[in-house]
């Protein structure tokens, strides 16, 4: 009797062997990703004033589409669709948060920036709504072009207030099809998009401070 349980249990483990091989050669192998690094840059303007106060970044808000580590390109009006082969290091939103708490220390401007959770004593909050974030094909044959889209609100984080509220929106135009040269015009519209947020907020947030602090009161 053990013999043929022996038997048995050698066909079995036999039988399993094959099977899993055969699942093997079915499945489907994970796609290799190359992962692209974004490289915004944003150049401090002597215009905007110098702040001692200090800002939280939220992490922006997005739909299911945008929000995720793909490259969305829109081929053809109303079909999203992403690149093959490729991801940013993160979901989109985590990248405009981290690239505009950079944007904001590059500036030099301001005492102090982070994420909402990292601890700072906030005097304002920066939410964000991202609307865009993908590449456009206006004609079949042509490059994309990027587009950029951020809803801004500027919070007191005092009273919870709402002080100062604006859209901002980049186009971009590819020099090419291939998608390190869409990447680097993600990065170009990206760049626009926090130069401007970023001289907004400064001079937004101050404004409200002057407000509460008149002089010579």
């Amino acid at each position: 009797m053990s013999a043929q349980r022996s038997a048995f249990r050698t066909a079995a483990l036999f039988a399993c062997a094959l099977a899993l091989a055969a699942c093997g050669g079915i499945l489907p192998k994970p796609e290799p990703q190359e992962i692209l690094q974004p490289r915004a840059h944003v150049a401090a303007d002597p215009g905007w004033p110098q702040v001692s106060w200090q800002l939280a970044v939220a992490r922006p808000t997005a739909n299911d589409q945008l929000d995720s580590p793909r490259l969305a390109v829109i081929p053809t009006p109303g079909r999203i669709e992403v690149y093959k082969g490729v991801t940013w290091p993160d979901r989109v939103p985590d990248v405009v948060q981290q690239a505009t708490i950079g944007a904001f220390e590059d500036s030099g401007k301001i005492l102090a920036v982070g994420r909402q959770s990292g601890g700072l004593r906030n005097d304002f909050i920066l939410q964000m709504d991202l609307r865009d974030y993908q590449a456009v094909y206006r004609t079949p044959a042509g490059s994309p072009q990027i587009e950029v889209t951020v809803s801004a609100r500027l919070v007191d984080f005092a009273s919870s207030r709402v002080v100062a509220a604006r859209v901002f929106h980049q186009t971009t135009d590819a020099t090419a099809t291939d998608v390190h040269a869409v990447a680097q015009a993600f990065d170009t519209a990206l760049s626009g998009v926090l130069h401007d947020v970023v001289g907004w907020t400064l001079s937004s947030g101050q404004q409200v401070r002057a407000a509460e602090h008149p002089k010579g009161r």
